[in-house]
């Protein structure tokens, strides 16, 4: 069993400037290039149905479990890849991106994990306190379950906004332990200083965001017939998060649950996804801290939050996001040495 460590490190500067980053030609919609537009749109357009799950219940302490839903194809074999995805703040396997994603995935031959994080989902009832946008640990815990029943099943783990944050802290504290338990990890808009996203989300710019998620994390905490109202995600982490989970405030939360100071240690492929014109992610947070060289950032104009919408192909239409997001997988799964068949391909 890989455990992580119990504090997190001191930041190590890496002397050599930090990768290059790469810029993406993505186009949106016309008419739709503002980024409210963007972020607001790909939640709103038909998303189709669930591939079929089996639900997987991963125990992680305390009497709590999450809940995970797991779509196997018939054809998958124990030796192809697997891939984890993780939802964002307010999100759970039900998503929209979730499930477009593994209903793909699904169809490639490839399984897919929707991972519900604690009190989200299918899990909602399982777990004593709420997620926090630091807990590598949980996620941690369902791939060790993974790995446990399919040893040789590579896994590459994909995060959205605050999963995005949570895979690459996972991806950067398994480097420090030189352990390559991950195959490749991706992250979409991953609010790697949550500080930052806090302040900017609070901005009168951002109310109508702001006040989504804080009637998603108020359903979860007065489900058991509380009666708790947020104004902030500040307000909920100095009421809620820091003092469930042993923080002292809402900065020490963030101090320690942030991945921009562990970038460093990332030591397996990593791609992270960001756009310029995203209402609540500073991009500049992730340009401006040290990077390892298996970290490469992909930088779009306009894409909003976890949006980009905008014509790809015919196979994934106005879904730009998913046809970049296979690519990636893709490439993963063909490099060496999880070299194997993709549905609908020829083995290289």
């Amino acid at each position: 069993m890989i455990k992580l460590f119990k504090n997190q490190p001191p930041e190590i500067l890496v002397p050599e400037p930090p990768p290059a980053v790469e810029m993406l030609s993505f186009q949106p919609l016309p008419g739709f290039s503002s980024p409210h537009a963007q972020t607001v749109l790909a939640y709103l357009t038909p998303i189709g149905s669930s591939p079929p799950s089996t639900p997987l219940i991963v125990p992680i302490g305390d009497g709590s479990s999450l809940c995970c839903e797991v779509s196997t194809p018939k054809s998958w074999h124990k030796s192809q890849s697997t891939i984890v995805l993780v939802h964002g703040l307010g999100g759970s396997h039900s998503s929209s991106y979730m499930v477009r994603l593994s209903r793909k995935l699904y169809e490639m031959g490839l399984r897919a994990v929707r991972v519900n994080m604690r009190c989200c989902g299918s899990g909602s009832e399982l777990a004593k306190i709420p997620y926090h946008g630091g807990l590598s640990g949980d996620i941690l815990a369902v791939l060790n379950k993974l790995k446990e029943e399919t040893p040789d099943s590579a896994i590459i783990l994909v995060g959205f906004s605050l999963g995005g944050n949570i895979a690459l802290k996972l991806s950067a504290e398994l480097g420090l332990s030189n352990n390559k338990l991950i195959e490749t990890t991706i992250a979409i808009c991953p609010s790697i200083d949550l500080a930052e996203t806090a302040e900017i989300l609070s901005q009168p710019a951002n109310h109508i965001y702001n006040r989504y998620y804080m009637r998603q994390l108020e359903a979860i905490v007065n489900k058991n017939k509380s009666n708790y109202s947020f104004a902030t995600i500040y307000e909920f982490d100095r009421i809620i998060t820091a003092p469930n989970w042993g923080f002292k405030s809402p900065e020490e939360y963030y101090r320690q649950s942030s991945s921009r100071y562990l970038l460093s240690h990332i030591q397996t492929p990593c791609h992270i996804l960001l756009a310029i014109d995203d209402p609540f992610i500073n991009h500049l947070s992730c340009l401006n801290v040290p990077r390892s060289s298996s970290v490469k950032v992909w930088l779009s104009e306009y894409g909003g939050h976890v949006g980009f919408f905008g014509w790809a192909d015919s196979e994934h239409r106005y879904y730009w996001l998913d046809s970049i997001l296979i690519k990636w997988i893709k490439e993963a799964i063909s490099s060496e040495p999880n070299k194997q068949h993709i549905a609908g391909e020829t083995k290289r």
